[in-house]
């Protein structure tokens, strides 16, 4: 192999050639790499801030969602309670009612015995003077059953 002046001119050429390149082929190439290397490496973190705040918000959700629930529940179990209370008052009221309907009933029905009592108290001495005139043949005195059914009452 001879080294002669082609040889020089051939790696110079090499050389001068490889500089060109670099600046007119490789160096934009490298900066559109770089630059995509940067918007990836971007988006990457970009993607990975909305994740983390993707997080905190379904996180803030979920615990304001539990909140609500609990307070429903919360209502729902004082809304039971005053139902039941209420109930239970007019139960209470509806009772009382009753009983006083009752009471009053029981006097009512003792003012119709003490009435159908008298009443048939004048009855049994008419009808006593009516048997006491047919089988004994004379009248009976009033007050002498008066006496006897009041004894009779006492014992």
């Amino acid at each position: 192999m001879e080294f002669d002046a082609t040889f020089l001119i051939a790696v110079i050429s090499f050389i001068v050639f490889v500089v060109i390149m670099n600046k007119i082929f490789y160096a934009p190439i490298l900066k559109i790499m770089q630059e995509r290397q940067n918007v990836v490496e971007d988006n990457f973190n970009a993607a990975k801030e909305l994740n983390v705040e993707t997080q905190k918000q379904t996180e803030y959700h979920d615990t304001e969602l539990e909140k609500s629930r609990d307070e429903a529940r919360q209502k729902i179990a004082e809304a039971s309670q005053q139902f039941k209370q209420e109930r239970s008052q007019e139960i209470s009221e509806y009772k009382t009612e009753l009983y006083g309907n009752i009471a009053k009933e029981k006097e009512n029905l003792k003012k119709s015995a003490l009435e159908a009592k008298e009443v048939l108290k004048d009855n049994i001495v008419d009808i006593a003077k009516e048997i006491s005139h047919k089988v004994l043949g004379f009248d009976i005195n009033a007050e002498s059953i008066n006496k006897s059914q009041i004894k009779e009452e006492q014992g």
